[in-house]
């Protein structure tokens, strides 16, 4: 009984120092497979159907239509001494039927002489916020004979000058040849021209007016050129 016993022991024994080696012992990992195959792209969507075209955006053609004023003003900054060139176009109308009767019409009186109205915008017209404009008022007297002569005004509304140094120069004046309180000088007007068949009115001005006359408070040289189209006003009605 002794004998099968500790045999028995001993392969308890065995038996468990097995295991113990089992568990404590791990494999190595082995090495990556190959990657697998790629799937087959699939099959692109049908293009949708494209929307419907929208409406043309409005455009500045209808307020650009009646043509310019171009102004260039030489003069010297007050606070700096500096000469400066300022050249600008004003290419808006207002076209409401009030601004264009009596801000882009020309009305001939019973003798013969021709008035022309005309103000333009430096941008689109909002009597709010955009007070930007050059006004002319030009009255042709005996047009066409040798006897012709000219007289001749323009307002500044809001007239800004932006510098280099983000200085601002505004002028609000008026300039007017019959004015004495408000004298002018070197006054001329060149290549003037009007078709009555296309009402476009041609024409090209200068002169020059003292630092106590304008708001830049020195010399001013002021000139432009005016390439309109203006309407004809019966005599007498709507001028305001």
């Amino acid at each position: 009984m002794k004998h099968i016993h500790l045999t028995t022991i001993y392969k308890i024994l065995l038996i468990g120092f097995l295991g113990i080696s089992l568990v404590n012992c791990e494999g190595e990992d082995g090495a990556a497979g190959p990657d697998g195959l790629d799937g087959t792209n699939g099959i692109d969507g049908i293009d949708g159907t494209d929307g419907v075209n929208g409406q043309d955006g409005v455009g500045f053609e209808e307020l650009t239509q009646f043509g310019s004023i171009n102004l260039t003003l030489n003069g010297t900054r007050a606070d700096t001494n500096e000469a400066f060139t300022d050249t600008k176009i004003l290419e808006f109308t207002a076209i409401d039927a009030i601004s264009l009767i009596n801000f882009n019409s020309f009305t001939t009186n019973e003798t013969g002489d021709i008035t022309f109205n005309l103000l333009r915008f430096l941008n689109t017209p909002d009597d709010d916020s955009q007070e930007f404009t050059a006004g002319i008022t030009l009255n042709v007297v005996n047009p066409g004979t040798d006897t012709q002569e000219f007289e001749f005004e323009l307002e500044l509304n809001e007239y800004n000058m932006i510098f280099e140094d983000l200085v601002v120069l505004q002028l609000n004046d008026s300039f007017d040849t019959q004015d004495i309180d408000i004298p002018i000088s070197n006054f001329s007007i060149t290549g003037f021209n009007f078709n009555d068949t296309t009402n476009n009115l041609t024409f090209s001005f200068s002169f020059n007016v003292d630092g106590d006359n304008n708001d830049s408070d020195n010399d001013l040289s002021i000139s432009g050129e005016v390439d309109v189209v203006v309407l004809e006003n019966i005599p007498g009605v709507g001028i305001l």
